[in-house]
């Protein structure tokens, strides 16, 4: 930093391509700091280093910062992401704030600098310290390339680029630029395995028009595509090139050109690559949009993958708790977490989990994203509350469901935090809303019954989830934060309320939601698309209203009349059991 004339060296936990789970080869945070969440800002100056991140990451944050002279900085929330006052506040007039421009949106880029430059304070965006101190960098990793056929995908690609170059033209843009790595496979129904738990392929694309010529390029690094990849990159005509030529090629961009991108999502060296020449037209992708709306291809393939999956959670409780009852020890964390990802590896299409597996005992499920490791795995205790968030992604969709379960006695404050989780679950997805309704607009249902109890949680309540693409999944959300994107027939979406008792447990109760049409003219509702039963041995009935209570049975009878006909004896026998209406 000395040597570059550096006061301030911001690191952005993210990649160029802004995703949500990393690379290792870009888990730049991680290497420095030994922080292993998802949402880090680090800044370090001569004599202060701070890691900023959110409420989800408070508890798991100060441990593994604890000792390492990073200073757990906690963000009020992304609106108010702190770090920019923290910079402004204590940066000396004329210093340098420097950071790798591949690494910070273009959104963010210029908020900083409208935060610090009338300050006095230098921004640049141009300078990569990271080879100075990570040595021995994993290389990239680069997977196999496989066809998405249309019998899962249910459009070809050749219409869906198509429709792009329309929406290109009705939007007056001569250049699109895609950097969203699902936006680019949905469009070419092509996946990979680059990242963990996401099926992409590392690369960017450009859609260009220029006197009636339409020219696709994808830039793409170190796969070698199969013949039958190869055969449908060429019927498609999308030119390829290497993963860095986005910038050259954005800079021969002919003058005059309309270049739409989204510039809360494109890295700022990409905008910068941009001629001056150039207009850009700061626009969400409208890949978003329409990947957001399953066709019915993929909705009736998710509902297959739904079954596929719930089997795979019976099947795994039923294992679980015949080890309880059995008196078997230890059971822990990751024996667990490898039991219910043994279960959905036997399940048709099956590939991989759709994110590390949260399965969590008492204090460590009340961090909403704990993972275990061989240095954290609990084994059960007596009594033991168990949390497990899971997913799996299959050709016929990607699936997240989380399931609290009390192992033995409980207390009645348990009992009543895991009963107002439930019905903020079920509000929710009993929800009868009209059309152009945002989901920021129904979270206080899922939230209402835990205020009135002094409870809250401090995550979102739902969002989004791809097609055999990412877990989450925009532009739909359910938040607190505001969100003026209206929920529209075909969207898929989670519903997971939580309670988190620090040192104590944590308790979530998630379900995947599709927006369906209701009975009544120009409005809308939600259809519980998962299916794996709600335990009620914790439930205190005398909180819950009548409906909530007949919605709960009819669910649980749901799940055990789709499932139990594809199970054993034993486990038909258990299912019974746990959805017996209260």
């Amino acid at each position: 930093m000395a040597a570059e004339g550096i006061y301030a060296y911001i690191i952005f936990n993210t990649d160029p391509n802004n995703s949500e789970y990393i690379p290792h080869d870009q888990m730049v945070v991680r290497a420095l700091t030994g922080f292993s969440g998802d949402n880090a800002i680090v800044i370090v100056t001569p004599d202060f280093a701070g890691l900023w991140t959110d409420s989800r990451f408070f508890i798991s944050g100060d441990i593994e910062l604890r000792g390492s002279g990073v200073s757990l900085m906690k963000k009020a929330s992304n609106n108010d992401p702190g770090y920019m006052d923290y910079l402004r506040k204590n940066l000396p007039k004329g210093s340098t704030v420097a950071m790798d421009g591949n690494l910070i949106s273009q959104q963010g880029f210029q908020a900083l600098r409208r935060k610090l430059e009338p300050a006095g304070i230098i921004v640049r965006n141009d300078v990569d310290l990271t080879p100075k101190f990570w040595l021995g960098r994993p290389v990239p990793k680069f997977s196999d390339v496989f066809l998405l056929g249309v019998e899962y995908a249910g459009m070809p690609s050749r219409k869906k680029i198509d429709n792009l170059f329309s929406r290109m033209l009705t939007d007056k843009c001569g250049a699109l630029i895609l950097t969203n790595l699902d936006d680019i496979a949905w469009l070419l129904n092509l996946r990979g395995g680059d990242i963990e738990y996401c099926p992409l392929i590392r690369s960017f694309m450009l859609l260009s028009i220029a006197d009636g010529a339409r020219r696709a390029v994808w830039f793409v690094d170190g796969h070698g595509f199969s013949g039958e990849v190869s055969d449908h990159l060429e019927k498609l005509d999308i030119h390829i090139m290497g993963y860095s030529c986005i910038y050259a090629s954005l800079r021969e961009l002919p003058a005059g050109t309309v270049v739409q991108v989204d510039c809360s999502v494109a890295n700022s060296r990409i905008a910068s690559s941009v001629p001056d020449t150039c207009t850009i037209q700061d626009r969400k992708s409208p890949v978003q949009f329409a990947k957001a709306i399953k066709n019915d291809t993929e909705t009736r393939n998710l509902a297959k993958a739904m079954l596929i999956d719930g089997l795979a959670m019976e099947r795994f409780f039923y294992r679980m708790e015949s080890m309880i009852e059995g008196g078997i020890r230890p059971i822990t964390e990751l024996m667990l977490a490898d039991m219910l990802l043994e279960e959905r590896q036997k399940g048709d299409t099956f590939f991989e989990e759709s994110f590390q597996c949260i399965s969590a005992f008492n204090e460590h499920a009340a961090m909403p994203h704990y993972a275990p490791s061989p240095d954290s795995n609990l084994a059960m205790a007596p009594d033991a509350i168990y949390l497990v968030d899971s997913g799996g992604q299959y050709l016929l969709g990607t699936t997240d469901i989380t399931r609290t379960i009390a192992t033995g006695s409980i207390s009645s404050q348990f009992a009543k935090d895991y009963t107002l989780v439930l019905m903020g679950n079920i509000e929710l997805a009993m929800a009868v809303f009209p059309e152009g309704t945002t989901g920021h607009q129904l979270d206080a249902l899922a939230r209402m019954h835990m205020w009135r109890h002094g409870r809250r949680f401090g995550h979102g309540t739902g969002h989004g989830v791809g097609y055999c693409l990412n877990c989450h999944e925009g532009p739909q959300s359910i938040s607190t934060a505001s969100n003026n994107v209206s929920l529209k027939e075909g969207m898929v979406i989670t519903d997971e309320p939580g309670i988190y008792i620090e040192g104590q447990y944590g308790i979530r109760t998630e379900n995947m939601l599709r927006v369906c049409k209701a009975q009544y003219d120009g409005f809308l509702k939600f259809d519980v698309m998962t299916l794996c039963h709600i335990d009620t041995r914790p439930v205190l009935k005398e909180l819950m209203t009548q409906p909530q209570i007949d919605f709960l049975n009819e669910y649980n009878e749901r799940v055990f009349r789709e499932l139990s006909p594809h199970l054993d004896a034993a486990e038909a026998a258990y299912l019974r059991e746990r959805t017996k209406s209260i």
